[in-house]
C-alpha cells in the first residue's frame, strides 16, 4: 500500500497552503546536502546498486528485487560508509545527461508536487515553492541554498553520489541512462548475474523533452553548476 506522503492528496491551492504552513514551522538553517541514498544489497548474489536518484533508480530496484533468488535488502547509506560495509561487492549505477536530470527533477518534483512528501522536500529549502516555473529553479540551482553544499538527493550532482570524501570511486561501472540495456549487458558480463528485466518506473518525461524546455539562459547555468558531472561523463546538450 502507498504511504500516505506519497499519495497524490493535494490539488493547486493546497499545495502551495501546505508548503507555507511547513516552511514557517522548518528551522531557519540551511540543511546539509542529502547522501543517504536508497542502495540496495544482494548477497547471494554479491551484488550492489547504488542508483542515483532520478537516474532509473526505480527501475533498478525493481530489477534488483526481481533477482532469483531473491534477497535484497534496501540500505540507506552514504558513499563513505558504503564503501566500507559492501566494498567486496560488485557494484553498479548509471548517470544522465544532467540538462535531462534536472529537467526531471523539476517534472517530477516540483510541477507535479501533488503529494505530501514532495511538499516536505521543497518546505527544506529557502527560495522554492510548488509549481515554480522552470527558469526560476534552474536559476535557484546557481544560488548558495542550491549549491551542493545543502541538495536534496535529487539534484546533488551525480559525481557527489558516486564517490567517497575522499575522491574514491565508490562503484565498479557507471553505466549510461542513454545506453541503459547496453550498460546492463557490461553488468552481466563482469558480474556473472543476470539481471532481470523490467518497465521503466516512474518516467515523467520523455528522453528528449528537456532539450525545448531550456532558454540559452538556463542551459549554461546548469553547464556551469554541473560542470563536473559533465566534464567526467562526457556530457553535452
Amino acid at each position: 500500500m502507498t504511504r500516505l506522503r506519497y499519495r497524490p492528496l493535494l490539488d493547486s491551492r493546497t499545495a502551495p497552503l501546505a508548503h507555507r504552513v511547513i516552511r514557517a514551522a522548518r528551522s531557519p538553517e540551511w540543511p546539509s546536502s542529502d547522501y543517504k541514498v536508497e542502495r540496495f544489497v544482494s548477497r547471494r548474489h554479491r551484488l550492489l546498486a547504488a542508483p542515483v536518484p532520478k537516474v532509473a533508480s526505480r527501475t533498478i530496484q525493481e530489477m534488483m528485487g526481481r533477482l532469483s533468488p531473491p534477497d535484497m535488502v534496501e540500505v540507506h547509506e552514504s558513499p563513505d560508509a558504503m564503501r566500507e560495509h559492501f566494498g567486496d561487492l560488485f557494484a553498479f549505477s548509471f548517470v544522465r545527461n544532467p540538462w535531462a536530470r534536472i529537467y526531471s527533477c523539476w517534472a517530477d518534483k516540483i510541477e507535479d508536487a501533488f503529494t505530501v512528501g514532495k511538499v516536505l522536500i521543497l518546505s527544506r529549502f529557502a527560495g522554492l515553492r510548488p509549481f515554480m516555473p522552470f527558469e526560476e529553479f534552474v536559476e535557484w540551482l546557481e544560488t548558495e541554498a542550491g549549491s551542493d553544499a545543502h541538495a536534496d538527493r535529487h539534484w546533488l550532482s551525480q559525481t557527489e553520489h558516486l564517490r567517497t570524501s575522499s575522491g574514491e570511486p565508490i562503484v565498479d561501472f557507471v553505466g549510461r541512462m542513454e545506453a541503459f540495456e547496453e550498460g546492463l549487458a557490461e553488468i552481466e558480463r563482469r558480474s556473472g548475474v543476470t539481471l532481470p528485466r523490467v518497465e521503466a518506473l516512474n518516467v515523467k518525461t520523455s528522453s528528449d523533452a528537456y532539450r525545448v524546455a531550456y532558454s540559452p539562459r538556463a542551459r549554461s547555468i546548469v553547464g556551469s553548476r554541473y560542470l563536473a558531472d559533465i566534464e567526467t561523463y562526457g556530457y553535452v546538450f
